[in-house]
């Protein structure tokens, strides 16, 4: 279980020597404000509720992360929330529009090359949203088939690996992958199984449809927050304040407990295996406890 001398480490580091230009530290302590990218449409990671209020388990992230920075700079931190989606959200990143943006967006390295990434905090992967009964036996029966998938997405990058003769149609959004489904306009709607269960439950019918692989993801998709690049001083504090609410999680701390159990318990918005989240979790914990104190 990762040490507290380790979390104490790395919050004292992320506060130090500010460089030449103003860091992102440096700006939200002097406007006291953090401008957050965050999600109006991805249930249950961002979005608006039935009283019209933006809320999201990326949204609770975002707010560990204001408590925390409240704590360490002993002043009231504003959290503005910027409508991210999948169209602008790396471009709210590059061009400073925002200090960080939570969401439904997975870690690659080709992203990499143009924005940092925080820590995990949360894993899925490609699945297929199929009417229910639907056999799929062999790489023949998908060929044969419309699937839906948003562009410039990993599920579209996944299935193109997965197999090039694949009818892809692309759809704009969640929502219109679902529609055009509902009409027949295709015959599958492949995109993050998290995602996909959230949208199941909006469908006419949801008990029409079903999710495959049922018990399995076709790969694994692991979540992290979007931040500037070369500001290491900020990615780590950020770190810092995801590892303290996984690591709240895994000890059942009421206060992050409560937080999880609000989205993916087995009363939450979007039920989740608590099995997939707890040894994914660990994992990251135990990755961290490996790394030396004094790279912090």
């Amino acid at each position: 279980m990762l040490g507290v001398s380790i979390l104490g480490s790395l919050l004292h580091l992320c506060l130090q020597l500010p460089s030449k230009a103003e860091t992102t530290l440096e700006r939200i302590q002097r406007t006291g404000v953090i401008r957050a990218g965050a999600w109006q449409d991805a249930k249950p990671f961002g979005y608006i509720n039935e009283n019209d209020q933006w809320v999201g388990y990326s949204i609770d992230i975002l707010t560990v992360v204001q408590n925390q920075l409240e704590k360490a700079l002993k002043q009231s931190i504003e959290l503005e929330l910027v409508e991210a989606n999948t169209e602008n959200r790396f471009d709210l990143i590059m061009d400073n529009q925002v200090d960080i943006s939570c969401g439904p967006t997975s870690f690659t390295w080709n992203r990499e090359k143009y924005i940092d990434f925080s820590l995990s905090y949360f894993v899925t992967g490609t699945q297929l949203l199929v009417p229910k009964g639907q056999k799929l036996d062999s790489r023949q029966d998908l060929r044969k088939l419309r699937i839906g998938v948003e562009a410039n997405t990993t599920n579209e990058a996944v299935l193109k690996v997965l197999d090039s003769q694949l009818n892809l149609v692309k759809v704009a959004s969640r929502s219109d992958g679902l529609d055009q489904l509902q009409q027949g306009k295709i015959d599958i709607y492949a995109s993050d199984g998290i995602l996909l269960e959230a949208l199941k439950a909006t469908a006419t019918k949801p008990n029409a449809w079903e999710i495959i692989p049922e018990d399995d993801l076709i790969n694994r998709e692991s979540y992290a927050c979007l931040l500037p690049e070369n500001d290491s001083k900020w990615r780590d504090f950020v770190n810092y304040s995801i590892l303290r609410a996984i690591q709240g999680y895994l000890i059942e701390d009421p206060e992050f407990k409560q937080m999880f159990d609000r989205w993916f318990g087995e009363t939450g918005v979007v039920p989740y295996s608590e099995e997939i989240l707890t040894d994914y979790f660990q994992s990251i914990v135990d990755s961290v406890e490996r790394i030396p104190t004094t790279a912090f």
